[in-house]
């Protein structure tokens, strides 16, 4: 399925750069449940989003991120 390949991609940039395991990445990760996504390792996750997507996101859309699973949603509605 398409879909799980773009979930396997967003889920190994976000272990990549908020340095934790793939395993423990739930639909409902956050900043508000993982001490690792701080302001800047958000815009490392942008970037590197943007990259691996070839994509990029608006400010609205950058805003709207609250969890995981809205990234998927935002990548899957651009693909």
């Amino acid at each position: 399925m398409a879909e799980n390949g773009v979930q396997d991609r967003v889920k190994l940039v976000f272990s990549d750069i908020l340095d934790i395991d793939l395993q423990t990445i739930s639909d409902d990760l956050g900043p508000d449940n993982c001490d690792s996504w701080d302001s800047m390792n958000n815009l490392r996750l942008i970037t590197a989003l943007e990259e691996e997507f070839s994509i990029s996101f608006s400010m609205e859309e950058i805003s709207s991120m609250v969890d995981i699973s809205r990234v998927f949603e935002l990548i899957e509605s651009k693909s």
